[in-house]
């Protein structure tokens, strides 16, 4: 079995290798504790490849596990931990220096004390026991190794949850349809409410406008493949909107006359988004300030909708007059 370790001309541990190295720590000690600090690094990544190895043997086949090839590739770890070690490495080597020289900053007063240090910490780890030290950066590289998997676990069931959600089937157009407007006012009170707050406005006018897009409820936008798009305001996917989107026959009134047009329109995934939508959609356009003026004045707030554009027909307003005047929004709170 070859060793793995680094090749004795190269390992500090030689006694030749040392005795340079001491003298070089009289003459550049910085350079010589560098020298140290990378065959550290050098043997945690040889530990480092073993544990990969040992761990891709343990659920690999028995093709490429003959005497033979593990030899050369525990020559091939040896020199490659070499070449890394002494290219840049992992950054072990530069955290031992610096570990080190923090260390000697509050015990060192001159540069020849300097000198002793280095020279004594050379020997120090010179008379460490090989073994030992090959002990310490196993544990080490297995305890990297471990983490690394442990990691690139979770990362596999954080994706595999959002896969999950991703090709979870969103709820068909038909399954969120309201049987009756006491069911729609109940169910999308609450929503109109937080949105009116947000724009300053009566909450009847919010719910008024959604019973008038989706004939309260009952006709909701559906996306091609038959999803909810859960759209209750009508706002189409212009070049603002980056979502989902579902396209549709539309009726758009052209110089009075009305006509049957294709349109994308926004989809979300539920009535809160729609509702979060349409507060942020009247929010930042110009072209409804007017409405978001109108205060409690349910009837002036669509008024003003419809003077801005937001809607091609011409009863609008009226239509909308005409839910608020419904016995299903008497019984709503002032």
């Amino acid at each position: 079995m070859m060793n793995s370790v680094p090749p004795k001309q190269d390992f500090f541990a030689d006694f030749s290798t040392l005795t340079a190295l001491k003298t070089k720590a009289q003459q550049d000690p910085d350079a010589a504790l560098e020298v140290v600090a990378q065959q550290f690094e050098s043997i945690f990544i040889n530990m480092l490849l073993k544990n990969m190895r040992s761990t891709n043997e343990a659920i690999g086949s028995d093709l490429f596990s003959s005497a033979q090839t593990k030899q050369y590739q525990e020559m091939m770890d040896s020199q490659m931990s070499q070449t890394l070690s002494k290219s840049g490495g992992i950054g072990l080597s530069e955290a031992l220096i610096r570990q080190y020289q923090t260390q000697q900053q509050g015990s060192v007063s001159s540069p020849g004390a300097k000198e002793r240090g280095d020279t004594d910490f050379l020997n120090q780890v010179a008379k460490q026991d090989l073994a030992r030290i090959q002990a310490l950066a196993h544990r080490a590289s297995t305890e990297f190794i471990e983490s690394v998997q442990q990691e690139a676990k979770q990362q596999s069931q954080n994706i595999a949850h959002v896969n999950a959600q991703s090709t979870k089937p969103s709820p068909s157009a038909i399954s969120v349809v309201f049987d009756s407007p006491d069911e729609f006012v109940e169910h999308l009170w609450p929503h109109a409410q937080r949105a009116a707050e947000k724009l300053g406005v009566n909450p009847k006018a919010v719910l008024a406008q959604a019973a008038l897009e989706t004939g309260w409820g009952k006709y909701p936008i559906a996306k091609e493949n038959g999803g909810a798009s859960f759209n209750v305001f009508g706002i189409k996917a212009d070049s603002r909107w980056h979502g989902d989107r579902a396209v549709v026959n539309t009726l758009e009134f052209r110089d009075g006359v009305a006509k049957r047009e294709k349109a994308a329109f926004r989809a979300y995934d539920s009535f809160s988004q729609s509702f979060e939508d349409y507060a942020d959609f009247l929010s930042s356009s110009e072209r409804y300030k007017d409405a978001l003026k109108a205060g409690d004045d349910a009837s002036m707030f669509a008024a003003s909708l419809q003077k801005g554009g937001y809607a091609t027909d011409p009863k609008y307003s009226d239509k909308i007059d005409s839910i608020l005047s419904s016995k299903w929004f008497k019984g709503l709170p002032q």
